[in-house]
């Protein structure tokens, strides 16, 4: 075999074996893709008061295929459930408690467990959080052919709260950089600072206005996810046009200028607010999951797939080069 051959034959291979390496990555980032993206949810058998299998059956049969359709819900099959129900049923009847629920779920390499009861008509459900043993969503219908409703009304509140995590969670401390954001409460004549380490709540129908500033200049994003589980986007806006804002300057929406009000609203409940700064233009958000004229909001179904890109986004950046900011609020009646 000559040299010529040899060398031949080497270069083939080596460009068998970048192809191999190159799909195993791309199967991975998939599978990576996919976890980011979905959470492995479980349905355990719902408690019958009726002591009627076959109505949990068909509820649990209906509500999956509901939750089929959202892509953030990675559904379980029912058959890799047994050993968990199995557990269960050994525990206790009727509603599983959290803890428990978690403590077997996390064993199991679950992320939401949901299950609920039955009694005569009124099918009532609700998704326990594994890491946290929380329960994040409820929900109940009157009648067994309402469990579409049911469904939905689960994975709406599955995907604000996970949205609502995920931007809670991107938290960037930057000390060279100086954020400010507080609310100003109209009461009468009187307007009152809160920041977000007063106990204080905002009454509904009360006026408000969002304050903030910076040491430097940069974009600022604001995205308020609204008790009723809204996303929008108080900046920018299309009153203001554009995110920059200039070092030492107080902004404020709305601001002396503005022929228009915020009023706190219903439903009550916990406002969480979110600012994003960055001294050079970043592009958070996707115009596309956007819906509305004013202060837009993300479309349903895109809330959580907006918070990860949030999060993707941040990734991208070296942490001297953004901060963020974390405010909460209740909202009371």
């Amino acid at each position: 075999m000559t040299i010529t051959k040899i060398e031949e034959e080497y270069s083939t291979m080596k460009k068998i074996i970048i192809l191999i390496i190159n799909f195993l990555i791309l199967l991975s980032s998939r599978a990576i893709y996919s976890d980011i993206y979905s959470v492995k949810t479980g349905i355990i058998d719902f408690h019958d008061i009726d002591k009627k299998s076959s109505t949990s059956k068909f509820v649990i049969s209906e509500l999956a295929s509901v939750l089929g359709r959202y892509s953030f819900i990675s559904l379980v099959e029912r058959s890799k459930l047994g050993a968990i129900i199995k557990e269960l049923e050994l525990r206790q009847t009727g509603l599983v408690d959290p803890s428990t629920a978690a403590e077997i779920g996390k064993f199991h390499g679950l992320q939401l467990l949901i299950e609920g009861t039955i009694s005569k008509n009124i099918i009532s459900a609700r998704v326990i959080h594994v890491e946290t043993a929380k329960i994040i969503a409820t929900a109940a219908v009157i009648d067994k052919n309402e469990i579409e409703i049911l469904g939905n009304k689960l994975a709406s509140g599955i995907e604000v709260y996970l949205a609502r995590e995920n931007l809670k969670k991107l938290r960037n401390d930057n000390p060279v950089i100086s954020l400010e954001f507080w609310i100003e409460r109209k009461d009468g004549s009187v307007a009152k600072k809160i920041t977000s380490s007063d106990k204080d709540k905002i009454k509904i129908g009360t006026p408000v206005s969002f304050h903030y500033k910076a040491n430097k200049d940069g974009y600022l994003t604001i995205v308020d996810i609204q008790p009723n589980g809204d996303v929008v986007i108080i900046y920018p806006n299309d009153f203001s046009g554009t995110n920059v804002i200039k070092s030492g300057i107080e902004y404020s929406i709305p601001s002396k200028n503005d022929e228009f009000e915020i009023i706190a609203s219903e439903p009550s409940g916990m406002d969480t607010i979110v600012l994003f700064f960055t001294q050079k233009k970043v592009d958070w958000l996707d115009i596309k999951k956007l819906s509305g004229n004013g202060f837009k909001s993300v479309k349903e179904g895109e809330k959580f797939t907006m918070s990860r890109g949030f999060n993707v986004t941040a990734t991208k950046l070296k942490s001297n080069e953004w901060k963020s900011v974390v405010f909460t609020i209740f909202v009371e009646k």
